[in-house]
């Protein structure tokens, strides 16, 4: 399946260096990257997990896919030190990140905390 039909279907987008500066740090809606390797058994641990809150989350946070093996630069920018890492961003700015797997108590408590209220 290619990456905009999966997209669609999911609503995860596929980073690369060279969408993710427009397609996250330019977002009007808060989004979660995660950083994540095919040969990753915790990666594919999270990945249900994220597709699902991507579903549930649609139209008020985007999700996104960021394969380390292929975008280490940005890896580097952030600090990567394990996989899979998550960071969070609102309004292009890193606003906190999760490091391994984890809960989806955890997860959607801070998916929460960097929603904005709505008006």
């Amino acid at each position: 399946m290619n990456g905009s039909v999966m997209e669609k279907k999911i609503g995860i987008f596929t980073l690369t260096g060279k969408n993710f500066r427009k397609r996250v740090l330019e977002s009007p809606l808060p989004f979660l990257v995660e950083i994540r390797a095919d040969w990753s058994g915790s990666c594919d641990i999270m990945a249900p997990l994220m597709e699902r809150l991507a579903t549930e989350y649609a139209g008020r946070i985007h999700f996104g896919r960021l394969d380390i093996d292929a975008n280490k630069e940005i890896a580097r920018e952030f600090g990567v030190t394990e996989l899979p890492f998550l960071l969070f961003f609102r309004d292009g700015k890193l606003v906190d990140f999760i490091i391994g797997t984890t809960s989806r108590k955890t997860l959607e408590d801070r998916i929460k905390k960097i929603l904005k209220p709505e008006s």
